[in-house]
């Protein structure tokens, strides 16, 4: 329980000094996991925002190219499924697709072009502002997991914390190995 409660420090010295300790070992390796998730969504996000808001300003043709994406699935779908049926679909029916997603490509770049000086430029910001939901979710799984490990640490369990548990047992298996 001393490495959930002492957030860093007691992970850290735990794994120093019981290292032999197999039990204690674990939920030190569970809790300095919980504490690597606590450091790395928020960076994660904020690399995130920082990457998108600078495209947003910088390059915003770049956004073309997920749009561009998305309006050509149809046709990659429809060349696997002739291929898997062997050429039982519309050669024409996909050519018609393609051209469909071609022109809403142009349509979707000329629109873009003609609002990046305008709302492009806050697009980014306000993609960074409500991505922090993401961040406020993962504290909240990282609270849940906080006392899943404590409850486990109390009840004696050796159970993987939610979420975030999967990063404390590799640690854990590669410490004991």
């Amino acid at each position: 329980m001393l490495s959930y409660v002492l957030i860093l420090i007691g992970p850290l010295a735990l794994i120093l000094l019981r290292r032999r300790d197999r039990f204690t070992l674990y939920h030190a390796c569970q809790s300095l996991a919980l504490a690597g998730g606590a450091v790395a969504v928020p960076l994660l996000w904020v690399a995130f925002g920082w990457l998108v808001a600078f495209v947003s300003v910088e390059y915003p043709v770049l956004f073309i190219i997920p749009i561009g994406l998305a309006l050509f699935m149809p046709v990659i779908r429809q060349q696997q499924r002739a291929i898997r049926y062997k050429g039982q679909v519309s050669w024409l029916s996909m050519l018609f697709t393609l051209a469909v997603a071609a022109a809403l490509t142009y349509g979707s770049y000329l629109l873009i072009e003609w609002l990046a000086p305008v709302l492009l430029p806050l697009g980014g910001a306000l993609l960074f502002m409500a991505s922090f939901s993401i961040v406020i979710a993962a504290v909240i799984a990282l609270v849940i997991a906080w006392v899943a490990g404590i409850v486990n640490a109390l009840r004696g369990q050796v159970r993987p914390t939610p979420v975030y548990g999967e990063w404390g047992q590799r640690l854990f298996m590669r410490l004991i190995s």
